[in-house]
This record gives structure tokens, C-alpha cells and sequence, in this order.
């Protein structure tokens, strides 16, 4: 539980280190797929890694929604009961 809400605290730093990571990956291998098709004929396809950006996009929201929800679904240091009841 502790790396939890040593995620939490720094939830600003998490979220900015994974973008600049993801960032340097996809522009990483946009500019060798597109040395590789200039200089080599390769075919790469460069789109592509704008379809990485979005997924590192997803991830993100994925984490976020994942801290959320651990954070508010139930009382800090207890773990979670499943109810039947639902409320209204």
C-alpha cells in the first residue's frame, strides 16, 4: 500500500514522466523509420507510430482511472466489500 500513495502523491511526476518516456520511444522510431525508408528503401510505416502515441494515451487514462477508483471506492487501509445493494 505504500507504493500506492507514493503514486498518488506524485501522480504529476508519474503522468509526466510516462508521457516524455512514451513521447522519446515514438519519436524515436518515427525519425529511424524515416531515415530507414529515405536512405534504405525500407517500408515503414510512419502513421504507425502515431497509433503508439494513442496507445500510450490509453494507458495513461487506463492508470488514472485505476488510482481513482482504488482511491474512492472504499476507506483508506481497508479493503474492498462487494455490496448487492445498489445505491441511490
Amino acid at each position: 500500500m505504500n507504493l500506492f500513495n507514493d503514486i498518488m502523491r506524485n501522480l504529476g511526476r508519474v503522468c509526466m514522466l510516462f508521457g516524455l518516456i512514451a513521447a522519446f520511444f515514438v519519436v524515436f522510431s518515427w525519425l529511424a523509420g524515416y531515415w530507414l525508408n529515405g536512405l534504405y528503401g525500407m517500408r515503414f510505416q510512419l502513421d504507425s507510430c502515431w497509433q503508439g502515441v494513442s496507445a500510450c494515451g490509453m494507458g495513461l487514462v487506463g492508470l488514472l482511472k485505476w488510482l481513482i477508483d482504488s482511491s474512492k471506492n472504499s476507506p483508506a487501509g481497508e479493503p474492498p466489500t462487494a455490496s448487492t445493494v445498489v445505491k441511490k
